[in-house]
């Protein structure tokens, strides 16, 4: 579920202290592409991927989490291609058993993926700009408000809309099929105060034309 910012913010703090004097594990991405349509057709079960939204903190809370005003596949419409994107974080024996408790491993694994967003978030931005019309989607809820909180608790307009992005699974897509049967990764998660082997980031690019997956399997 999601956090409030004082929460993420203790979250963060502790696991760099968990993981204090070692770097962060390293991000590797691996992607998939598809036509568009296919992907809608065959991934897309939007009432069902709501009720787990509702289930979260950060529902109508968020701009960039549901419910929308628009149906936000009507956004999608028109485009040819998916280029689906995978950012795999791995952990070692020993990063898996550094958490003491079960609070720890989740203040763990939430920094571990906001550590692993950022960049590929900003990634996915860059190319929006190379592929004129192109929308990205992000993997999982928006983190640019940080400890300031989203505005659309105040019903005031997003901060940053030029940035801010909805994510697939807010378009009602099946982010844990579109992992195991296009990625060939399925979801993990961690078992008591034990992190999983990898955690997986699922992103994505609807395009007019095919995208090569080079731009994202190398740095």
């Amino acid at each position: 579920q999601g956090m409030k910012p004082t929460e993420k913010s203790a979250a963060i703090r502790r696991a760099f202290a968990i993981f204090a004097g070692t770097e962060m594990p390293c991000t590797r991405y691996i992607t998939a592409s598809l036509p568009a349509g296919d992907y809608l057709r065959s991934y897309c079960d939007a009432r069902r991927i709501e009720e787990y939204c509702r289930a979260c903190g950060n529902y109508g809370r968020i701009w960039g989490c549901p419910p929308f005003d628009t149906d936000p596949l009507e956004r999608l419409a028109g485009y040819g291609h998916i280029r689906i994107i995978g950012a795999v974080v791995t952990l070692d024996a020993k990063e898996r058993h550094r958490p003491a408790d079960v609070s720890e491993a989740a203040a763990a694994a939430y920094a571990i993926v906001e550590d692993a967003r950022r960049p590929m978030d900003a990634r996915l931005l860059e190319a929006e700009k190379r592929h004129h019309g192109s929308r990205a989607l992000f993997a999982g809820s928006c983190l640019l408000c940080g400890r300031g909180g989203c505005l659309r608790t105040e019903g005031k307009p997003c901060r940053y809309p030029d940035r801010a992005r909805t994510s697939l699974e807010a378009c009602g897509f099946d982010v844990a099929r579109t992992a195991k049967e296009l990625l060939g990764l399925p979801l993990r998660w961690s078992e008591g105060p034990v992190l999983p082997p990898y955690f997986t980031l699922v992103g994505g690019l609807f395009t007019k034309e095919k995208t090569e997956e080079s731009e994202w399997t190398h740095a």
